[in-house]
């Protein structure tokens, strides 16, 4: 963990130097100095301690943090824990230092968010998955098949803001990906007159939104984190008749044309005109996708939050809309 630690560190741009002179406390492992953390920026000072404390089933307790206290160099400190605190622990060291404490719930969700962006790999052995965090198979449609390649998309929703401004910043919220699909599309617009002109589209099937719409390759991760995948039952995917129909309201266009002015005129007609898309003939290909998204622990249930369009649905219902 403190090699995964140091990487997400890396990527947020803070660099480490080894620190001299510390005395290590159980539990608190000094992984370095910044010279500079984004938290402290507005803070007159110099270098910032980096801190890490393991998983463990008790919070840090007072006599714990005292400890550490006694050998902690001056200055400006940073603790990434995977254990909670105590609140008397966290005021005292909140009152003895300038520090950025940072527990479980803000650790984990860090973690996630650099995965669904595709900044880490990161995944858990199915065999070794807490109870807790697993979904019933039978109600989110997981399949056990053999494993399918996928793009997945990248998440329009900023998940920090999202929790804020519904009062929820420190509820749990667990990573996973929605089953979808991304249709590319080869086929052709006819003018009113016939003329055909070919092309190639590339269109999401988001079966949790219930919705098709048009998609750019450019917004696809360049990884694919190694979450777990949330699956949708066959019904919910548009069969093939319906899914040609749906294109072509989608595909369809109208271009300016410009007709000739009649003869001992200077002026100019513009009229737009319908140039229809050819469902029948084009060819669709199926490319497997996903959609990040999390799952949202709170005093309501668990929900599932949708990464792109910022929709929450039940767990219950995870089969799709």
């Amino acid at each position: 963990m403190d090699d995964l630690v140091g990487d997400l560190l890396n990527l947020r741009g803070v660099r480490l130097i080894e620190a001299s002179g510390i005395v290590q406390s159980i539990g608190f492992r000094c992984l370095g100095v910044a010279e500079r953390i984004p938290e402290f920026e507005d803070e007159s000072g110099g270098s910032v301690h980096v801190w890490h404390i393991s998983s463990g089933l008790l919070p840090i307790s007072v006599a714990e943090a005292e400890r550490w206290l006694v050998d902690a160099p001056t200055g400006a400190h940073w603790i990434l824990s995977e254990r909670e605190f105590e609140p008397a622990a966290s005021e005292l060291l909140a009152s003895r230092l300038r520090l950025e404490l940072w527990n479980p719930d803000t650790l984990s969700r860090w973690i996630g968010e650099a995965v669904l962006r595709g900044d880490l790999q990161a995944g858990i052995p199915r065999q070794t998955q807490p109870e807790s965090d697993q979904i019933d198979d039978s109600i989110a449609g997981q399949d056990h098949s053999q494993p399918v390649s996928r793009v997945v998309l990248q998440p329009l929703v900023d998940l920090d803001e999202w929790l804020i401004q519904r009062g929820l910043e420190f509820v749990e919220a667990s990573p996973v990906l929605l089953e979808a699909n991304i249709w590319r599309i080869e086929g052709s617009l006819v003018s009113p007159e016939g003329v055909r002109e070919n092309g190639t589209w590339n269109v999401l099937e988001d079966p949790w939104a219930g919705r098709l719409e048009m998609y750019e390759e450019s917004n696809m991760l360049a990884t694919t984190p190694s979450l777990r995948l949330i699956w949708v039952e066959s019904s919910s995917w548009l069969p093939e008749n319906d899914l040609r129909t749906m294109l072509v309201g989608i595909l369809e266009t109208r271009r300016q044309k410009q007709q000739e002015a009649k003869e001992g005129s200077t002026v100019r007609s513009t009229m737009l005109e319908r140039w229809i898309f050819d469902s029948d003939d084009a060819v669709l290909e199926k490319m497997p996708t996903a959609i990040p998204a999390w799952i949202i622990d709170h005093d309501r249930g668990r929900e599932i939050l949708h990464s792109r369009n910022g929709r929450t649905y039940e767990i219950n219902s995870a089969e799709g809309p």
